[in-house]
């Protein structure tokens, strides 16, 4: 038995020192750190040669609650350790083990760029502040998720002085009268000047004064995300004024994670060349905040935006608000048609209490540059206006919309014109992404215009019912499938209940053996069966992504058989949700 391992150590060897450094690398990049970790244990040519070829795979590590007494002292872990760590996730439970935590990486001579402090349990400011005194020279980016306990942004912020992102997402809600006590005990000299470019505050108010007494030091600042859970009001001159670089500004929840990505990753790549102006605008209505403040703002840098999105914070008749406040709001929004931003290229307005004829001369006057267009609101009508407004933007490729019906309605009536929507969809032959939802914007006719749209690639559909009533049948559907000219890549139905067994024939039949569909998503819809989506993917070559959710009738059962058939014959990624 000797024998053989020593002969598996030559033989191992030999494979590492005949191949290429850049072969070796690529198939340690398919292992895990626990598979390195565990693949060290073979033999003495294994520890010392693994570390040296999965050295990538170190570059960010995770050290949690009790890893003192587990991973760090483990001498394969250790051994992995070095110049490479750049970024380090810790969610210690005591001050002690935030201590030995950075020891043992200062230690191991890690070049430490990036912390995020997660959950962490460790209580007083002072003690982050002293433990990262070490890295101070080296960290650009400190990040708290999920955190239980208040700091000083600016205070943490001036620790470090060359951190150029700086995050704060509470958990808990804290007492932001304490919060507001501590983070004002003492304040910086207003000549010190941070070279911060990305700025999170997720917590639970801030007052301009307190905001300002941050941003007063952040004169380099490029992006900045301020979400509320308490409402309030914002100065928005005063951000651009004391940060003249800023390029990306989100405001009360409205910023995704995604675009939160985005932003950090942009901030990261602007490195010091000039700011553009402000560029993207994030922001959601909270309590007095809204048009008032908004629309003056945008208008001011209407010259050099890129992306607008605003959240309202109802629907026309969702709320309590008397008839005098509704036309109040709509008058406030009405003066987003006087901006003209000539290189605006998506616009996204959800639950925005606005007129149709000031949403058309608004779209108008954007024509120039706009590749996106979400809207999703409430609306007895998809006015002319609007769609003939659309059917002017030359360069529109991704189109989403949703309208509900209103609330005050006790009944609705069928005939539905929708004219103006339909024939700036039959003209429409440069739309890439369509995504149409709402209880009253699809029906059989739309379905027959969707398509002749030969440039289309991505369709989505929500359709839940109107009063128990649905204006799209299980023959809108078929005769879609089966005449449409655009090579699909994805296809979702959302609460489709005239979407049928019956249906899926035909959708295989319109595919052919040369089908392009990449990705097919079921959700909410409770007339498919288990033994029809079976078939129907086995047919599909070419699908790659399949995902089933809330769909009543197709049981995790099914799906598991068919993940099983399918990692044995091709490459298809299957994701079941269940109600």
């Amino acid at each position: 038995m000797f024998e053989y391992a020593t002969s598996t150590n030559t033989n191992f060897s030999y494979l590492m020192n005949s191949l290429p450094f850049d072969i070796v690398n690529e198939i340690f990049s398919y292992l895990s750190q626990d598979d390195c970790i565990n693949s060290m244990a073979v033999c003495r040519s294994w520890y010392e040669r693994v570390p040296i070829y999965s050295f990538h795979l170190w570059r960010k590590i995770e050290l949690l609650s009790d890893d003192q007494n587990t991973r760090l002292k483990n001498q394969r872990f250790l051994r992995c350790l070095g110049p490479h760590v750049r970024q380090v996730i810790l969610s210690p439970s005591n001050k002690t083990e935030l201590l030995v935590f950075l020891d043992t990486l200062r230690n191991h001579m890690c070049d430490i760029q990036s912390i995020v402090f997660r959950q962490s349990k460790v209580v007083h400011q002072d003690v982050y502040q002293d433990a990262l005194q070490p890295f101070k020279n080296t960290l650009s980016e400190l990040s708290f998720q999920d955190h239980p306990y208040r700091v000083s942004p600016i205070h943490m912020m001036a620790s470090c002085p060359n951190l150029t992102h700086y995050t704060y997402q509470f958990s808990n809600r804290p007492d932001y009268h304490t919060y507001s006590r501590v983070a004002s005990s003492t304040f910086l000299p207003e000549t010190i000047q941070l070279p911060i470019k990305y700025l999170c505050l997720d917590t639970g108010s801030y007052s301009d004064f307190r905001l300002k007494s941050i941003l007063q030091h952040c004169p380099q600042l490029r992006c900045l995300i301020v979400n509320q859970s308490v409402p309030t009001t914002f100065d928005l001159d005063m951000c651009s004024r004391l940060c003249p670089e800023l390029e990306c500004l989100g405001f009360h929840n409205g910023v995704s994670q995604g675009a939160e990505k985005k932003w950090e990753s942009y901030a990261r790549r602007c490195g010091t060349r000039r700011s553009r102006g402000l560029r993207h605008f994030i922001s959601a209505e909270i309590g007095g905040y809204g048009a008032r403040q908004m629309v003056p703002f945008l208008k001011k840098h209407q010259r050099t935006l890129k992306s607008i999105h605003i959240v309202g914070n109802n629907y026309r008749h969702y709320d309590n608000s008397t008839n005098e406040q509704q036309e109040d709001k709509i008058k406030s929004w009405s003066g987003i048609q006087s901006i003209q931003a000539p290189h605006l290229e998506s616009i996204h307005l959800t639950g925005v209490v606005l007129r149709n004829e000031s949403l058309g001369t608004f779209l108008r006057h954007s024509s120039q540059a706009l590749k996106r267009v979400v809207l999703d609101y409430e609306q007895m009508d998809f006015d002319d206006d609007v769609a003939y407004a659309l059917a002017s933007l030359p360069y529109l490729r991704k189109l989403d919309i949703s309208i509900k019906k209103p609330e005050i309605l006790t009944s609705w009536e069928p005939d539905m014109t929708l004219l103006g929507f339909k024939r700036f969809l039959a003209t429409s032959n440069r739309l890439e992404r369509i995504s149409l939802g709402g209880d009253i914007l699809v029906d059989d006719e739309i379905m027959r215009v969707l398509c002749g749209i030969k440039s289309l690639k991505n369709l989505e559909l929500d359709h839940p019912k109107c009063y128990n009533v649905t204006h799209l049948t299980a023959n809108g559907i078929s005769s879609f499938l089966t005449s449409n000219k655009n090579s699909l890549e994805s296809l979702t139905f959302k609460n489709v209940e005239s979407l049928t067994d019956d249906t899926l024939p035909s959708l295989r039949a319109s595919m052919g053996k040369k089908s392009s569909l990449r990705r097919f998503v079921l959700s909410g819809c409770n007339e498919i069966t288990s033994e029809a989506l079976f078939t129907f993917v086995q047919n599909q070559t070419a699908l790659q992504e399949l995902v089933i959710k809330n769909c009543m009738s197709i049981s995790k059962n099914t799906m598991m058989e068919l993940n099983y058939n399918n990692n044995n014959s091709r490459r298809l990624n299957i994701f079941f949700e269940e109600q």
